[in-house]
């Protein structure tokens, strides 16, 4: 019964929350462990990889619960070349698939980043991503309530699955020991009128910033955060610190505002191959009803690192 009640409630949250011509929220998937996977954040990471860097994961909210948001990603990014002052060519591509009760979508992107060679040992990239969403309502999976749900023109339209092109924009600048970040998702804010009069999919925008900080002998301190902002949204806070060991395993406690307080860990396996994990404990208005959520992330090295690249500390 607890299971049924829920799934009735993510419905009507896809329904209102994403669809309501008059509404917006927070409509793109939020990742715990962003600081081990920037490149799904931010297209100006593309490049910061001598060679090429495979990242890819699973994110699963409310575990238990029929219709509970899940989130899996991956993407490939390095270095493509070198011009004559030094800077950094960077390409990538990247791909998401959410799903959150019977609403769900599948992002595809290309992106490109140039890494500017500054004084002092920093450099500032900028980068664009380009590609399409394909949005999708299952009306069979819908429970409606009794007070007109049925007029809804998300739930009254012929058209349950939609493509709308997608535009990201990033920029970073980093050190070996700091980074700052500024990324814009959903640009150009592609409409989606058969669902609704005036309904669109709204710019998201994203602040992020951390530093890497010498301790006694091999440990470090890694102080992180981002402010994250969507039209309709209230504001989110995320903050983290992790501690690191010689490079090779790294873990930590994050807090996102009103909604969860957070275990981190990655851990170097390999020379090429690093595991990342991140367990939420729902703090929020949901931590009675809801049970808690699981991200992993799995990062791949094509090649070793070269010695050329300037790297940030700040990332594993």
């Amino acid at each position: 019964m607890k299971q049924q009640a829920f799934h009735i409630s993510v419905c009507a949250l896809c329904l209102i929350g994403l669809f309501a011509g008059d509404l917006n929220a927070q409509q793109l998937p939020l990742r715990t462990n962003w600081q081990f996977n920037y490149f799904q954040e931010n297209p100006a990471f593309a490049g910061f990889s001598d060679c090429l860097e495979l990242k890819a994961g699973f994110r699963q909210q409310w575990v238990g619960f029929d219709g509970a948001p899940s989130t899996a990603f991956a993407n490939l990014q390095g270095e493509l070349g070198r011009s004559a002052g030094g800077g950094i060519h960077g390409i990538g591509g990247r791909v998401t698939d959410d799903s959150a009760g019977p609403y769900g979508f599948t992002q595809l992107d290309l992106a490109y980043a140039y890494h500017l060679k500054m004084a002092k040992g920093w450099r500032l990239a900028a980068g664009a991503a380009i590609g399409f969403m394909q949005y999708r309502l299952s009306l069979g999976e819908i429970i409606l309530p009794d007070f007109q749900a049925g007029n809804d023109p998300a739930i009254t339209s012929s058209a349950n699955q939609l493509l709308a092109p997608t535009m990201d924009f990033g920029v970073w600048a980093y050190n070996k020991y700091t980074f700052w970040g500024l990324s814009v998702q959903n640009l150009i804010e592609p409409s989606v009128d058969q669902w609704g009069l005036d309904t669109r999919f709204r710019r998201h925008v994203s602040f992020n910033g951390g530093s890497m900080i010498r301790l006694e002998g091999p440990w470090s301190f890694h102080p992180a955060g981002a402010l994250r902002f969507a039209a309709g949204a209230p504001v989110a806070v995320d903050v983290q610190a992790m501690f690191d060991y010689d490079e090779v395993i790294r873990f930590g406690l994050g807090y996102r505002n009103e909604s969860a307080l957070s275990g981190l860990m990655t851990l170097q396996l390999m020379e090429n191959l690093t595991v990342g994990y991140a367990y939420d404990w729902n703090v929020g208005a949901l931590s009675q009803a809801s049970s808690n959520t699981h991200e992993i992330t799995i990062g791949v090295l094509a090649c070793p690192v070269k010695s050329g690249h300037v790297p940030c500390a700040a990332f594993q």
